[in-house]
């Protein structure tokens, strides 16, 4: 069974590094590779984003490790050939999709409202590119982008949900699950169950979650589910934030994995879902043969 985190973005290392900007991608690069080694973790997207992820420092880690590491990219939808910059992205076969963000700035989801990202979504949609949401508090805005675009995979990151320690979580931290579970009559809706443990009350495995997590499963299915983690964010060590002091929802990535996969009530069918059969559907992501050598290090 793949195991593959639908959501990385990448470290910030705790030491410096002296050797110039050049190399440092390539660090980023072994470390994120090393975290998944170390929790057992098989294959990674890396989600761009500007100033924490470039999307230049994700596709050399996906040139490098095409067998273990693909990208999704965040545009700047304001570009004048924004619908040139799709197209280039979806024949890149390191690239699996879009993303957008509209909980920051905070203009953005007024900017959604007024069509800012239409051309984006229709240019996606043309190319059947899923696209990655990043919209806590803006769930029913997302249903209307799927009315208007039924032909667009839509994947909501992070359950639309707040999550620590870069947003607050909301009182209660599952106040808008019922937005998400309505989504789920529209097919075109997927949803990234990341950074779950953010959210719990109780140490590791989080057992007050998983209640919330089978609404989602029963509501959605597995075949429209993905298992993520964006665990740089848990870290706190995001490049271009300061690091956060550990807190309440801090978890190691081994954790992050586990409290799910070793859930007994889930199925063998489920976990292979999970864990990386809907990613590779809905992201069309086919598993790529090591360099040659036999090693992708």
């Amino acid at each position: 069974m793949d195991i593959i985190d639908a959501q990385l973005h990448l470290p910030r290392p705790w030491s410096t590094w002296p050797y110039g900007d050049d190399s440092y991608p390539s660090l980023l690069t072994e470390v994120v590779l090393a975290q998944m080694d170390a929790a057992g973790v098989d294959a990674a997207v890396l989600v761009s984003l500007s100033g924490v992820a470039p999307a230049a420092w994700c596709g050399a880690a996906v040139a490098r490790h095409p067998d273990r590491l693909a990208a999704v990219v965040t545009p700047d939808e304001t570009a004048p050939d924004i619908a040139e910059q799709v197209a280039r992205a979806y024949e890149d076969p390191g690239v699996l999709g879009l993303r957008i963000n509209v909980a920051f700035p905070p203009d953005a989801l007024e900017r959604l409202r007024a069509g800012a990202y239409e051309k984006l979504l229709t240019a996606a949609e043309q190319y059947r590119m899923p696209v990655c949401v990043l919209a806590p508090g803006a769930l029913p805005d997302i249903a209307a982008v799927a009315r208007t675009h039924p032909e667009l995979p839509l994947i909501i990151d992070h359950m639309g949900l707040n999550q620590p320690p870069l947003i607050p979580a909301d009182a209660p931290p599952w106040r808008d699950l019922g937005h998400l579970l309505s989504l789920a009559s529209l097919p075109n809706i997927f949803v990234k169950l990341s950074g779950a443990p953010t959210l719990s009350d109780k140490p590791y495995p989080y057992p007050d979650i998983w209640p919330r997590l089978r609404q989602i499963l029963e509501a959605f299915g597995a075949d429209r589910c993905m298992w993520a983690t964006d665990q740089h964010r848990v870290f706190g060590r995001l490049h271009g934030f300061d690091p956060v002091p550990r807190y309440p929802g801090y978890h190691s990535y081994a954790q992050g994995l586990h409290y799910l996969l070793d859930r007994p009530e889930l199925s063998e069918l489920e976990k292979t879902a999970l864990f990386g059969g809907t990613m590779r559907r809905v992201m069309g992501w086919t598993p790529t043969p090591p360099p040659a050598g036999g090693s992708s290090a």
